[in-house]
């Protein structure tokens, strides 16, 4: 029994990402991955003009790590009193996902797992429950924004890690090079996930909500 269980959750998960490539030329609304690109631009200016003393990375990380899990909790607040508002499971299941978000803000980075295994869950939960997330997964809106909080959220994962100054060094033969202000640009990438967030929230209540007054 646990066994069957399992090779289902496996299947749900291949299943989902296997699809992303194909869903991702047909779907994914590409104007979106603007926003990351003029918010690393804007951060770039802030932080070299020392708007807000954002110069000094510490007073950016303070500060923005206050705005993020505000976005989370926010996003939280909207998908569970969406959910009871709409009676659409959509926004019940985003609102998990944001809470897994935010506790893992809230414990710190050692607790990443906490997101991963709420990631997981939605995609196995969505792939098992198709008709009750019909909403969410028949939008191209909501399903280009949420990915869009993944896109940021890996950006800045590739910055705190290293990743993208690696690259450069292949690039620059340089191992001095580093991107310029990357932890301010790291910090902003993940609010503006949490953003992406908010706005794949109101977009699921606004559909359920405009689907429940046609029915």
């Amino acid at each position: 029994m646990l066994k069957e269980k399992l090779l289902k959750y496996i299947g749900s998960l291949t299943t989902f990402f296997t699809s992303i490539p194909g869903w991702i030329l047909k779907n994914f609304s590409w104007s979106f991955l603007l926003a990351p690109v003029i918010l690393t631009i804007l951060m770039h200016y802030i932080s070299d003009n020392n708007i807000f003393g954002w110069q000094d990375s510490r007073y950016c990380k303070e500060q923005l790590e206050i705005i993020h899990p505000s976005f989370l909790a926010c996003a939280v607040l909207l998908g569970f009193t969406g959910w009871l508002w709409t009676k659409d499971l959509a926004s019940a299941v985003l609102g998990f996902l944001a809470a897994g978000a935010l506790g893992r803000e809230i414990l710190g980075q050692g607790h990443t797992f906490i997101f991963v295994i709420a990631i997981l869950i939605v995609i196995v939960f969505t792939e098992q429950n198709r008709k009750k997330m019909a909403t969410f997964l028949q939008s191209k809106l909501s399903t280009s924004l949420l990915t869009m909080t993944f896109v940021c959220y890996i950006i800045s994962q590739l910055l705190d890690r290293g990743v993208i100054k690696r690259i450069g060094w292949l690039i620059t033969w340089d191992t001095s090079w580093k991107p310029m202000y990357s932890s301010n640009i790291e910090e902003s990438l993940e609010a503006l996930g949490g953003l992406f967030l908010i706005f794949t929230l109101i977009s699921v209540i606004k559909a359920a909500k405009q689907k429940k007054y046609i029915d």
